[in-house]
């Protein structure tokens, strides 16, 4: 499993993220906006943008021809 770290802005639904150590997919509704605290996802700001989330990227074996 290969994770990285990106700004919450460039979070999309679909995604698979490490949120309170748990494997969690974002959906639309997971991701809000508020005018005081920016964007959150499943309602936690990561510090307003300052701390990075960790997207799990899943690589896909491809059949050998």
């Amino acid at each position: 499993m290969e994770t990285e770290k990106i700004h919450i802005s460039r979070i999309m639904p679909g995604d698979v993220v490490l949120h309170n150590n748990k494997e969690m997919t974002v959906s639309k509704k997971d991701i809000t906006r508020d005018s005081f605290m920016g964007i959150c996802l499943f309602g936690d700001c990561y510090r307003i943008g300052k701390m990075l989330v960790t997207k799990v990227l899943y690589t896909r074996a491809l059949p050998s021809l």
